[in-house]
């Protein structure tokens, strides 16, 4: 949880920080939000990699937690069935 909290931080610092430089060079409106977006989403294509990979390590580790619970469930309720036959 810790890795997607810092990661989504640092995607909303970049993104503020080329909205702020977009304005200060004079864009305005859907021209900001357009630019700010597109740069910060290629910025931090490369600058946060190695943040992306521990984020999605977190999340996958997360569903294989899940899927391991329900295989769990799912044999308990075989074996009741399977003795109830």
């Amino acid at each position: 949880m810790k890795s997607v909290l810092k990661y989504t931080f640092l995607r909303l610092l970049i993104l503020a920080a080329f909205l702020g430089i977009g304005y200060l060079v004079g864009l305005r409106g859907i021209v900001l939000l357009l630019v700010g977006f597109l740069a910060s989403g290629i910025v931090s294509l490369f600058v946060l990699s190695q943040t992306r990979d521990q984020f999605s390590s977190s999340i996958s580790k997360g569903f294989e937690k899940i899927n391991k619970r329900i295989t769990n469930a799912a044999d308990k309720e075989d074996k009741i069935i399977d003795e109830k036959n």
